[in-house]
Formats: structure tokens, C-alpha cells, sequence
């Protein structure tokens, strides 16, 4: 779906720590502390803890169109996810709950896209269940024109307006 959360070093008992997608950076807090490796890495309650919720907070707003995740959960989930979003238009945060995901095995990446055009973006995403372990996350960077296309668009528009402004 997206490009990888990587993160820069392995983490050993953190309830907060970074990692990047591109050049981008992100911030992930969770409630429990956990353990991750480095790289396109697992994240995991410590030893004897649980982890119930993650917070991934992009370093801008806007960067970000869709998120994705696999994971396993314990059996207190009941096979549940919940995944809130907050956009960066500053309307209410969304929620979707997934469910029938099973627990002790790992289910498939799961996730939430911005609508095509929308100019939604992820601000914050967080997902909350009693998880065993979350892994392979992934970020896609949200579809902005370029400022090449952009000065195209504009150049055609004013083209436009000139054509019908000699016919008026």
C-alpha cells in the first residue's frame, strides 16, 4: 500500500520513540512500553506488559494520505481494532473498527485511505486494541500536485480566460 515506517534504532522499554518514512519523520507513543527492533520493524510490549494503543504523529500535517498495518493480537482483543484518525482539515476524528481478526496469528494489513482529492491528510493516527505485536507499518505520501503541475494548470486557465475574454 505504502512506503515503510522504519525505525532508527532498536528501542527497550519506551513508551515513545521515532522513526521515518522517506525523509519523513514520525513520532509513535504508546500506553504500555514496548520493545522495537530497527528497521521495517515489530513492535512489542515489554516483557510481562501489554500494549493497548499507538499514537503515530507525522512531523507535518499534510504529508501522509493513507496508513497500513499488520499485527496479531492477544485474546482480550476479541479479534477488535479500533483505528481513529484526525485529518488535517481539523474536522472531528474518524473511527473504523475492524473486526474477526483473530488472536495469537497474525491477520493481513489493514488501514485507512483519504478519498482521492479530498486534500485530506493524516495528522494522527491511532489504533487501539491488546495487541501481541504490530509490524510492517506503512505511510503513502499523500498526492499534492507538484508546482510544475500546478503552473501548467494555471497557464491554461489563464489561457482560457484570455480566449473567451477576445470573444466577449
Amino acid at each position: 500500500m505504502g512506503d515503510q515506517f522504519n525505525i532508527d534504532t532498536a528501542n527497550s522499554n519506551v513508551s515513545s520513540f521515532t522513526g521515518q518514512v522517506d525523509s519523513q519523520t514520525i513520532t509513535v507513543t504508546t500506553t504500555g512500553n514496548v520493545d522495537t527492533g530497527s528497521g521495517f520493524a515489530t513492535i512489542k510490549p515489554i516483557s510481562d506488559g501489554s500494549l493497548t494503543d499507538l499514537i503515530f504523529t507525522p512531523a507535518g500535517p499534510t504529508l501522509f494520505g493513507d496508513f497500513s498495518f499488520r499485527g496479531q493480537l492477544l485474546d482480550a482483543a476479541v479479534g477488535t481494532v479500533t483505528v481513529t484518525v484526525t485529518d488535517n482539515q481539523g474536522d472531528p476524528a474518524q473511527t473504523f473498527t475492524f473486526t474477526g481478526l483473530g488472536s495469537n496469528a497474525d491477520f493481513a494489513s489493514i488501514g485507512i485511505e483519504a478519498v482521492l482529492g479530498s486534500g485530506e491528510t493524516i495528522k494522527t493516527v491511532e489504533i487501539a486494541s491488546t495487541f501481541k505485536e504490530v509490524k510492517q507499518i506503512e505511510f503513502s505520501l499523500a498526492d499534492v500536485p507538484e508546482p510544475a503541475s500546478l503552473l501548467l494548470l494555471g497557464t491554461g486557465l489563464l489561457a482560457l480566460g484570455l480566449v473567451r475574454r477576445k470573444r466577449a
